[in-house]
C-alpha cells in the first residue's frame, strides 16, 4: 500500500512538473551547434530552491543527456535526452525513472543565463 501511495505521489508530481510542457515539431529543431542555451546550459548543476538545502536538481550534459532528482515524495530519479528546439527552449525525453514510470516529453525553458524553468519551478545555478 506504501509502494502504490509512493508511486501515485511521484505520477502526481510529474503531471504537475509537465503541465507546461509543448510539443513542437520536429521543424522547429535547431542545429547541434554550441550557442547561448546551450553554454548556460551544460555542466551546471540546476538546483531548487536556490537557497537552502535544495530538494530537486537537474543536470544537462553536452552529449544529450540529462538526469534529475527530487526528494519529495520519498524521493525521485530521472534520465533521458535533451535538445534545443528554438533559443532558450529545452525538450526533454525520459528514458529511464526510478520509478519505472515514463512521463510524456517536456518543454524547459531557459529565462535567462541564471534560471531554468521547470512548469513553474524555477531552478538556480
Amino acid at each position: 500500500m506504501i509502494k502504490l501511495t509512493k508511486l501515485l505521489a511521484c505520477i502526481s508530481f510529474l503531471a504537475v512538473v509537465s503541465c507546461s510542457a509543448n510539443s513542437p515539431s520536429a521543424a522547429n529543431s535547431s542545429s547541434n551547434s554550441k550557442d547561448e542555451t546551450t553554454n548556460c546550459l551544460v555542466g551546471y548543476d540546476w538546483v531548487y530552491p536556490a537557497s537552502g538545502e535544495p530538494t530537486g536538481a537537474w543536470k544537462f550534459s553536452a552529449d544529450g543527456t540529462f538526469n534529475s532528482s527530487t526528494t519529495y515524495f520519498g524521493g525521485m530519479s530521472t534520465w533521458g535526452n535533451w535538445q534545443k528546439i528554438s533559443p532558450n527552449k529545452i525538450k526533454i525525453s525520459y528514458t529511464k525513472t526510478s520509478e519505472g514510470i515514463l512521463p510524456d516529453d517536456q518543454v524547459l525553458t531557459l529565462k535567462d543565463c541564471n534560471t531554468l524553468m521547470v512548469g513553474a519551478t524555477a531552478y538556480s545555478k
